[in-house]
């Protein structure tokens, strides 16, 4: 039986722990809150006050970073082999396993389904955020194409303006400026697409874009001719 399932028909409750237990997790809770207090005595006895170098600010910030490190690593480590035995008992539904530890298998199930859920949301984000970066820089680089071919219809605009009386007297150039409107009415159709589809992307993708800004505005931003 898969491991949702069993979630999905075991349903998690509270633990049963017993006086004693209960005085345990309490002594071990306050035992770390001791040596956070005596951490922080520790540091302000030692501390000098005065207007501090910008390298000794560094130093200490990097000692900081160095001693939370090493403190939340060895809380982990002690966590982790606290855990170790009754996640193994209640995993294997070992003989010797106690009530509590038999519980806690539905609590694992849905740590597991949970992990295994944001694993697979991070991965679709990913694979969302690259695919909008592809259309981001095809849509700059039809942007680019766009300016280009502007410039060229104007410059040629300019030349045709100087004899409005006239008719453009020389083929090649009604030819070409025919092809570069051309051209560029193609180019902002592709740009139309690009926006449409980068929009289409987020707003399907599942991810939060109301959140945040920049997808909001693919998804919400009016469409603009470029």
């Amino acid at each position: 039986m898969a491991s949702s399932e069993l979630g999905n028909e075991v349903q998690p409750s509270q633990l049963l722990l017993s006086d004693e237990e209960k005085r345990v997790l309490e002594l071990y809770d306050r035992l770390r809150q001791i040596q956070l207090e005596l951490a922080l005595l520790k540091a302000q006895k030692n501390y000098s006050p005065g207007q501090p170098a910008s390298g000794n600010v560094e130093e200490a910030q990097n000692a900081l970073l160095k001693s939370r490190a090493k403190y939340v690593l060895r809380n982990n480590i002690a966590d982790c082999v606290m855990m170790a035995n009754p996640i193994l008992q209640a995993v294997h539904n070992g003989i010797n396993a106690s009530p509590i530890e038999k519980d806690l298998l539905p609590l694992l199930i849905a740590r597991d389904d949970s992990s295994t859920t944001l694993a697979q949301q991070t991965t679709d984000l990913r694979q969302t955020l690259d695919q909008l970066m592809e259309i981001e820089s095809q849509s700059l680089q039809i942007s680019r194409e766009n300016v280009q071919l502007a410039s060229e219809v104007l410059k040629l605009a300019e030349e045709t303006n100087r004899s409005k009386t006239a008719p453009i007297a020389d083929p090649g150039h009604a030819e070409e400026i025919a092809r570069l409107e051309a051209e560029v009415r193609a180019s902002r159709k592709r740009w139309r697409i690009m926006k449409g589809t980068a929009s289409a992307i987020v707003a399907g993708s599942g991810v939060d874009w109301a959140r945040d800004d920049r997808l909001k505005s693919i998804v919400l931003d009016e469409e603009e001719d470029v």
